[in-house]
């Protein structure tokens, strides 16, 4: 019988219930491993908003149609998505839903905040449960309060504020470019440009970059 060694990881990467010995769990790290795929997307907070932008070609025979990698969510919130793009459509109408649950509810806007939780809280369920798996996908969630916000919710169901980010496959140039270029107070026009800049910075390296197929949008007031 030919004694075959198998991977570490064997036996520990198939059930989204179960922690390898170094207390890691597979599959969620396959599921930020999609994210880190997916084509890049940013998002900045400014003075008076949110800039969010993905990079989103097309094929010459593709049809333009209402799918969006950029979405509005309310009057005063939006998300960009990067990864899967099924199962950050599912995570978009989440959010849109509980936006409007809450309006219809309160008779006010929703939090920023409250609506990033409730989208980390159902993302984490899907990596404690047998039979389901992680979504895919990473959402960068913008909004107003009483200043501008932006919150990434992660595949393993963490949360973070950031003044601005990028991810997918080229946020470390991306990251990079952010870190060295961005500042407080920035005007509307400059966080637009910064975005489309910090986009080029990610893509530019993985292929032919075109400027026209930056999706972007902005959340203000």
């Amino acid at each position: 019988m030919v004694d075959m060694e198998m991977p570490s990881q064997m036996g520990y990467d198939r059930a989204i219930i179960v922690f390898s010995p170094e207390g890691r769990i597979y599959q969620v790290e396959y599921a930020a491993q999609a994210v880190k795929l997916g084509k890049t997307s940013v998002g900045i907070s400014f003075k008076d908003g949110v800039v969010l932008a993905a990079y989103s070609p097309m094929s010459n025979l593709q049809m333009k149609s209402k799918s969006s990698k950029v979405s509005k969510i309310d009057g005063h919130l939006g998300a960009v998505e990067c990864g899967l793009t099924a199962d950050a459509r599912v995570l978009i109408d989440f959010l849109r839903v509980q936006a409007q649950i809450h309006k219809l509810t309160y008779t006010q806007d929703m939090d920023v905040f409250l609506l990033a939780k409730k989208l980390a809280n159902r993302m984490q369920i899907y990596t404690q449960y047998a039979g389901a798996r992680p979504f895919g996908a990473s959402i960068l969630l913008g909004g107003m309060n009483e200043e501008s916000i932006l919150y990434v919710i992660n595949p393993s169901g963490t949360l973070n504020r950031w003044k601005a980010k990028a991810v997918g496959r080229g946020d470390k140039e991306a990251t990079q470019y952010l870190e060295k270029n961005y500042k407080e107070n920035l005007t509307e026009e400059e966080a637009k440009k910064l975005a489309l800049d910090t986009i080029e910075h990610g893509e530019k390296k993985i292929g032919k970059f075109d400027k026209k197929a930056v999706e972007l949008d902005v959340v203000k007031k």
